[in-house]
């Protein structure tokens, strides 16, 4: 998203400089992304989002969850390379300096779990809370077409609550052990947000049709 040759670069360069993301996708994640003009509109969607903005996710995993919906509320260590000191926070908080420490360092301390590796999340009790609710649309030869909505917005949530289910999604490089090297399919359907300030619309809603992979859409 940011960066040298970043999606919000090339926006800016097309629609004018005073647009800022509201929300960010994974580099893989096709879809819905929102941005706001301005300093006064990111400001007014960020003090609204996590109560009034819902996000609907489809997802190809490998194999098919055993249950055909439900609910997956685990606490999520995020271990982000460009701001280190919020895992390390989060440790010390939980665990004093002494163990953050040797948990940093890679050192085993107890029945604690190791902390995700740089760039990575995982589940772990020192972690925030989230929750992601799933339903399973579809299945074929072993794979899942699943419907996510997310409640919070953790670094790679949806990866990671879907690997903790045992079906991570297909071919993600990071949390699908049997990875074959092609894209992996993780697509953000559908945005809305409820009694947005300032509309006389009951809510906003945009949407981006999948072009689904097979062997759920067309070869």
């Amino acid at each position: 998203m940011h960066g040298a040759g970043g999606l919000l670069g090339e926006i800016r360069a097309a629609l004018g400089p005073d647009l800022h993301l509201v929300h960010r996708l994974d580099r893989a994640t096709s879809g819905v992304l929102l941005l706001a003009r301005g300093c006064e509109a990111l400001a007014a969607a960020h003090a609204v989002w996590a109560r009034d903005v819902e996000k609907v996710y489809l997802a190809v995993t490998r194999g098919v969850p055993d249950q055909a919906e439900g609910v997956v509320a685990l606490p999520l260590l995020e271990h982000r390379t460009s701001k280190p000191e919020l895992m390390t926070r989060a440790l010390k908080t939980a665990y004093g300096p002494a163990r953050a420490g040797n948990l940093i360092a890679g050192k085993k301390v107890r029945a604690i779990p190791a902390v995700p590796s740089p760039g990575r999340t995982a589940v772990h009790p020192a972690g925030r809370p989230a929750s992601t609710t799933y339903r399973v649309l579809d299945t074929r030869k072993g794979l899942a077409l699943v419907e996510l909505r997310p409640s919070g917005g953790r670094m790679h949530q949806l990866r990671v609550h879907l690997l903790a289910l045992g079906t991570p999604i297909a071919n993600d490089p990071l949390y699908d052990p049997l990875a074959e090297g092609l894209p992996p399919f993780l697509h953000a359907l559908r945005l809305t947000w409820r009694k947005p300030l300032g509309s006389r619309k009951g809510e906003w809603s945009w949407e981006s049709r999948a072009c689904l992979p097979p062997p759920f859409g067309p070869v």
